[in-house]
């Protein structure tokens, strides 16, 4: 299998995560982008929606999405042992499913965001709809760290996605303008907890 990754999406490090947790790093190549943005990077060759990460399969087919390549690699790793499946098969899937649904969507939120900020001048930002965005994803912070309280430091495909967005977004807190030390301080200690307990996400974290 290869996988196109680059070293900061939170994307990419939720399925890096996935790889190292079901030891799968023997089976993928990993090829890494330069810039996302630039329409002659090889990744959009392989990759209609020109996005990171994708992964080709064994029979030459691509998944695009993070959530499908987690899943398959989880279904991958955990074939010959379903009690290891990070996204579990019984009625606690849809908790699984509705903690990695917030911190998917915080995501989202805050893509268009930090685009403008990194690529264009201040005076083109949209800075209302900056504002809103950033007063949503306050809202889901808060959210998240009282729906993470029934998790305590269960490894999960949502757990692994809020470790990941919780350390993308205090890399990026500067150009954000959100604190998470301030806002959610529970959130951050979790987060750090998370990486020293599993190696999967302690071996991932960006420095």
């Amino acid at each position: 299998m290869k996988l196109w990754h680059s070293t900061t999406s939170p994307y990419v490090r939720k399925v890096m995560a996935v790889i190292k947790y079901h030891k799968l790093e023997d089976q993928i190549e990993l090829m890494t982008i330069q810039s996302s943005f630039d329409p002659n990077s090889p990744h959009n060759q392989d990759n209609p929606l020109g996005r990171v990460p994708a992964l080709q399969m064994d029979n030459g087919e691509w998944l695009y999405n993070s959530h499908v390549i987690c899943e398959y690699l989880d279904h991958l790793g955990a074939n010959s042992q379903p009690e290891h499946l990070l996204l579990p098969r019984n009625s606690h899937r849809w908790k699984v499913l509705q903690l990695h649904a917030l911190t998917d969507g915080i995501m989202e939120n805050t893509l268009p965001i930090i685009s403008e900020r990194l690529l264009r001048p201040e005076h083109e930002w949209w800075t209302a709809r900056h504002q809103q965005l950033t007063e949503r994803n306050v809202r889901s912070f808060k959210e998240l760290e009282k729906h993470l309280t029934q998790f305590g430091d269960e490894l999960n495909l949502g757990s692994i996605s809020a470790v990941c967005l919780i350390d993308w977004y205090l890399l990026r807190s500067e150009k954000l303008g959100i604190n998470l030390n301030e806002i959610t301080p529970h959130l951050v200690e979790w987060a750090v907890k998370m990486n020293e307990k599993y190696r999967a996400l302690g071996e991932t974290k960006p420095n």
